[in-house]
This record gives C-alpha cells, structure tokens and sequence, in this order.
C-alpha cells in the first residue's frame, strides 16, 4: 500500500518537542497524573491502578470505559457499539481503510488533517473536497451538489480542525437524513465536542447509522493516555475488527482504567477546560488586533484558529521563521490551503501571551 507522508506530523517531528512556545497544539492544556487523581479524591484509586494487570485486554476496549462513554451519547446507546482505539487517529485509520475500495469517492472538508483525506487517496479512492468559505463555513448546498458524484463515504470533522466551524443542529440533521437516504457512510470525527460553551450535538444523535469518533486528547487534555473510540452500528465494527487484528489488538490496560476515571470526572474535567478556553480566546483577539495583516473568524469551539495572513511568504516557510523565533504555529499548506496557518490556544495562558506577542511582532515588522 502506497504511504504519502503526513507532513504536519514530520514538520511537528522536528519542531514540536524543542521550541519555547507551542502555538501549534491542537489540544488543551494536558493534565497530570497528579491532577487527575487528586481531581477523583478516592483514597483507593491509587491502589487500584497499582493492582492493575499489564497484560493484553479485551480487542473492544474495557466494559466499564465502553459504559461511560455510551453516556456521552442519545440514550440508550448500547455498551456493544463502542469501540475503544488508540486515540481518534487509530478509529479515524481502521474506519476510511475498512469501508473504501479504490476507485470510491468520498466527501472530506478542506482544508482538513491530512489524515482524513489522505488515508482515502492512498487507497486509490478519489477526494471529493467540500470548500470552506468565510462568509458560509460549510455550505450545505454545495455539499448536495458533491452528492450527484455518487460517493461510498463522507468524512466530516466537526468541530471542525482547522477553522473552529461548526454544522448547526439544523445542518447535521439534513447531512444525516441525505446520508441515510443515500446509503452512504457517514463518519465523523467529533474530538471538540466537549470543548464549546456546551457539549455540542454529535452525528449520533441524528443517525443510529452514523460513525462518531471520540477521544481522551483534545478536548480532555488527556493525549499521553493514548485512548479514543467510535462508535459505529455492529457491521462497521466488525470490519475494523478485522483491520484491528492486525495492528495494535487492543489499548494499554492503565490508559483505559485513568480514562475511565475522567470520563467520571468529566464535569470538573469539561468545566476547567472550558474556563481555560474561554480566557485564551480572550487573550488571543486582544494579541490579533494588534496584527491587522492578520484575518480569523473566532471559532465555535475547540482550542485552534485559522488564521489568514498577508504576505508573499509560503506557510512552511513562514512556520521555520517563526520557529527560529521561538513559536510554532501549523503551516496551512499541511492542512491545503496556502496563505493560512492554524494556531492553538489551548496551552498554558502566560505562555500564549508570550508566545502572542513575538508572533505580533513578526507581523507588524513584516
């Protein structure tokens, strides 16, 4: 099978781990294990973890775990169709390379993570991209007008990375009605739900045929766990099952037990993580106003703005001149769309006013 590199990945290889501020993450601020455990107060969780068996588990994911992320569903939704993976990326990976053949089309957002489109092409299916606009978002129209090329598979992202957009109940219901009217697949990732004013609705919620996957990473500050799903109807996960057995089998024993103890948490964890958010969006438009080269439409949810710049200067090279500055931010091209970069405020608040400020520089001396 032909491999393209997944350049924001190799790019974040070599810039990710050594710069001072990290404008780039897509992800808010990770918590740690102290603060996990002292967030869940049982005196007898620590012995627990401790009597943990660090051997294979159960290929679907623990029982518990598989419980409480069905709460984060319409009820009732069915322990049996969740499926725990090793982050969204291994859902998002097992669901396009078990459900397209080469020679499909399917519909993915652009600009979009590479991966969900890529993994599609290198199979030899063919990308059928719906367009962001600022003044629209995701026209609906325009995703009726890609529906006459027939496609096997739609691959949504919402809340949405890069831009921040999100479909209205109204919009998700009328792709859910077409899809299932169509008999296509839809899929959608869904790893911001948690990270907006409210939990926001999920493709589930409009579908009992619908794919949505979910994580422990973006929206949980929990990425080190190694830990997402989807959940999907029983003959979709029966095909990545098959997928499944021949790469990773099952998720590490101690990231599902410390994802369970969140999930049961989940109220503290979404309330900080909220708190975080809403004083970095804050932080960040009063930073960009002082950059008028610089065009953003605030995001609706999630911790990453996508952020039009005026200037000549390619994105990857404009992400190495930053970097050499001590900011990182993600070159729009690894996304698909020169002339933008996508910017992460998820992080630590004194750490993004810095790094805000040498960004704002830049801009305002180039």
């Amino acid at each position: 099978m032909k491999v393209t590199p997944f350049t924001l990945e190799r790019f974040f290889s070599q810039t990710e781990f050594d710069v001072r501020y990290n404008l780039a993450t897509s992800a808010i601020q990770a918590w740690s294990l102290r603060e996990l455990l002292s967030l869940a107060n049982d005196p007898d969780l620590q012995f627990s973890l401790f009597a943990t068996r660090l051997g294979y588990t159960e290929p679907q994911g623990n029982l518990e775990l598989r419980q409480e992320i069905s709460r984060l569903y319409p009820a009732p939704t069915d322990p049996d169709l969740v499926f725990v993976t090793i982050g969204a990326i291994e859902a998002n990976y097992l669901l396009l390379s078990s459900l397209l053949e080469p020679g499909d089309r399917f519909i993915v957002q652009t600009p979009c993570y590479q991966q969900l489109s890529q993994v599609g092409v290198d199979l030899g299916a063919i990308a059928l991209p719906w367009n962001y606009s600022d003044d629209k978002g995701f026209d609906i129209q325009e995703f009726e007008a890609l529906l006459e090329q027939k496609p096997r598979l739609v691959m949504l992202n919402t809340p949405h990375n890069p831009t921040g957009f999100a479909f209205s109940p109204t919009e998700m219901k009328k792709i859910a009605d077409l899809c299932l009217e169509q008999e296509i697949y839809l899929l959608s990732d869904e790893v911001y739900r948690e990270l907006g004013e409210t939990l926001s609705p999920s493709m589930r919620d409009y579908s009992s045929q619908a794919v949505s996957v979910g994580s422990m990473s973006k929206a949980y500050g929990l990425a080190g766990l190694r830990v997402g799903w989807m959940v999907a109807p029983p003959a979709i996960l029966a095909r990545c099952t098959l997928k499944r057995d021949y790469t990773t089998l099952c998720c590490p024993s101690i990231g599902q037990q410390l994802a369970l103890t969140a999930l049961r948490h989940r109220t503290k964890i979404w309330d900080r993580n909220r708190q975080l958010r809403l004083r970095n969006i804050t932080l960040l438009e009063e930073a960009l106003m002082e950059a008028p080269t610089l065009r953003w439409k605030k995001p609706e949810a999630g911790v990453v703005a996508w952020v039009d710049y005026t200037s000549e200067t390619l994105s990857e090279q404009l992400g190495w001149e930053l970097h050499n500055r001590g900011v990182l931010v993600a070159p729009g091209i690894f996304f698909g769309q020169e002339g933008h970069f996508r910017l992460g405020f998820g992080g630590n608040s004194g750490e993004l006013k810095a790094g805000l400020a040498i960004l704002v520089d830049y801009f305002k001396k180039g």
